[in-house]
């Protein structure tokens, strides 16, 4: 009977063991994820110029930069590098871009292993550096590849967050904010945030006086996008490069905003001369709705 016994109790703790095992196993894996999932845009530098989300980086490297026509309108902001790094590393899911007088700086969350990963599956062979310095101040990694002219790209990881830059100050500025813990974001941007649709290939952020669209009313007044920040979703549709955004909708405005739409699409034709837009508007109750979609020179000439 007491061997019996034994046996029972033997058999009692090793499941109690299994039991706890495995839930040490599962409980590590949920504060992996808790990390992996943490907000970057509170770790954003300060005094961004604008902010680029990357829900889908497939849709970036596959779709817009593969075409020359699409690809013309993203190349001027997206250094090389940080293309090599979306198109390059698919076990990443979201990448942010922030844009800043002194550069410009990419963001993933990210483990230990998937940073090594990047410097030495993408970094050290696109610098041709296989031995960067590395430096730890105050638990935060920083990585510098040497380039000419004296000038560094720099990698930093800390706590989930890993972020590159040419700018060694914006790496800095970052780190601080990670260890303040709260986002140096205007409310004017987590405002517009909220109204992205992070379901999109792209998101993209910008002050909406940089837009530069006016409307003149009479000859008294004028009406614009304000002093604050709009988004733009950026999406495929039938092969073309689409860009979807909103503002709050005024019914005695129904005639001012086929004319503010044609005001975007001037200026968007500004700022990309060698493209042409198409436009759409649509709305709901609440808020009226802009489409511009990049269409090739010869399917507007049809």
């Amino acid at each position: 009977m007491k061997e019996y016994r034994n046996e029972i109790i033997i058999a009692l703790v090793s499941i109690i063991g299994a039991i706890l095992a495995t839930w040490f196993f599962f409980f590590s894996i949920d504060e992996k994820k808790i990390t992996v999932q943490s907000d970057l845009f509170s770790v954003v530098a300060p005094n961004p110029n604008a902010l680029l989300c990357i829900n889908r980086p497939s849709m970036l490297s596959k779709i817009i930069l593969s075409d020359d026509y699409t690809k013309k309108i993203f190349a001027p902001h997206l250094p090389p590098v940080f293309a090599k790094i979306i198109d390059k590393n698919p076990g990443i899911p979201f990448y942010l871009i922030s844009y800043h007088e002194q550069g410009e700086v990419i963001y993933a969350n990210a483990t230990l292993e998937q940073a090594y990963q990047i410097a030495d599956n993408i970094l050290h062979p696109y610098f041709s550096s296989f031995d960067p310095k590395r430096t730890l101040i105050d638990k935060a990694e920083f990585t510098f590849y040497a380039l000419p002219g004296n000038r560094f790209f720099v990698t930093y990881y800390n706590q989930g967050v890993w972020a590159a830059s040419f700018s060694k100050k914006l790496l800095d500025e970052i780190c601080l904010q990670q260890k303040i813990g709260q986002t140096a974001l205007s409310d004017r941007i987590l405002s517009q945030k909220k109204l992205m649709d992070r379901n999109a290939p792209l998101n993209l952020l910008i002050p909406a006086p940089s837009l530069d669209i006016c409307v003149q009313i009479n000859d008294s007044i004028r009406m614009g996008l304000g002093n604050g920040w709009v988004y733009a979703d950026l999406f495929s549709s039938d092969g073309k490069l689409c860009c979807f955004s909103g503002i709050p909708y005024n019914a005695q405005l129904d005639s001012i905003y086929p004319i503010m739409a044609d005001s975007v699409v001037r200026r968007l034709k500004s700022f990309y001369p060698n493209h042409n837009f198409l436009p759409q508007l649509s709305k709901d109750a609440e808020r009226i709705y802009f489409t511009a979609c990049l269409v090739q020179p010869d399917s507007v000439s049809r």
